[in-house]
């Protein structure tokens, strides 16, 4: 997996149509990681999911959700 920084750190981001673009993409890869992590919460056994792997998970979607929001919202 290539590192963020080789991906975004050398993109143009000196025209606002190549930031939109560039967070467009941020975004993509986090609702790519939402929907990883819902898939390995439905993967946690009934009897585990009051555990704190479950609740991280939840935890981690909320906040993954919350980026989304924002940063589609930034444009």
């Amino acid at each position: 997996m290539p590192m963020v920084d080789s991906i975004y750190g050398a993109a143009d981001i000196t025209a606002r149509s190549n930031r939109r673009h560039v967070v467009s993409l941020i975004t993509n890869e986090l609702s790519r990681t939402h929907r990883e992590e819902e898939a390995y919460m439905k993967r946690i056994p009934l009897n585990m999911q009051g555990g704190d792997a479950y609740t991280a998970a939840e935890d981690c979607l909320e906040m993954l959700s919350d980026a989304i929001l924002c940063l589609s919202e930034a444009y």
